[in-house]
């Protein structure tokens, strides 16, 4: 395929692009390898071959393609707007909007003044620092665990000294009635 075919492919892509994305990141949505792009590329320089091969000699076909453009331009809905608006019209839309279009102004404000933070060395340095944070949120994950395990560990103690003071208390309790009888009767006994 020759290099100004690829090019008109490229543009009409672009073309595409900003119909389906819009003003979005396109770059999240494709395939991030290499591979998979160059097969996608492929595939549509395939299909483009394909289509002006069938159409190549279909004069009412190639009428469609001219006008086409022609047609782009009467969908688009600014041109109908300023077909069908006159000016006045189109004031009172935007005095209508003035309020919005003030908001949208002091954020724009507000995004240029923060720019300069985002800007920042401290900010343009952080990706030295992942390996670091990686490391010390590891460790901590680890002594999330060791607290964990300390924690029930230490109530597992609780629980058997709670068990052990209960059974001593008893104990002495049981001692106490014990030795109680045994005054009892030592005092009976000496009256």
């Amino acid at each position: 395929m020759a290099d100004h075919e690829l090019d008109a492919l490229e543009n009409r892509l672009d073309i595409i692009e900003n119909k389906v994305f819009g003003s979005s990141e396109k770059d999240a949505f494709y395939p991030k390898d290499k591979k998979r792009a160059d097969e996608c590329i492929e595939k549509l320089a395939n299909i483009q071959e394909k289509i002006s091969t069938a159409t190549k000699n279909k004069k009412r076909i190639s009428e469609i393609y001219r006008k086409s453009k022609e047609v782009q331009k009467y969908l688009d809905p600014a041109y109908t707007d300023e077909m069908t608006m006159s000016d006045e019209a189109k004031e009172e839309v935007i005095i209508a909007e003035e309020e919005f279009l003030r908001g949208q102004a002091k954020h724009l404000e507000m995004m240029e003044e923060l720019k300069s933070t985002l800007d920042s060395e401290h900010l343009k340095s952080t990706p030295k620092f992942t390996e670091k944070f990686e490391a010390l949120s590891h460790i901590q994950i680890k002594q999330q665990d060791q607290t964990s395990e300390l924690t029930e560990e230490a109530r597992k103690l609780l629980a058997t000294y709670n068990n052990i003071i209960t059974l001593v208390s008893r104990q002495f309790v049981q001692w106490d009635e014990i030795l109680t009888n045994i005054e009892a009767k030592k005092t009976k006994t000496k009256d």
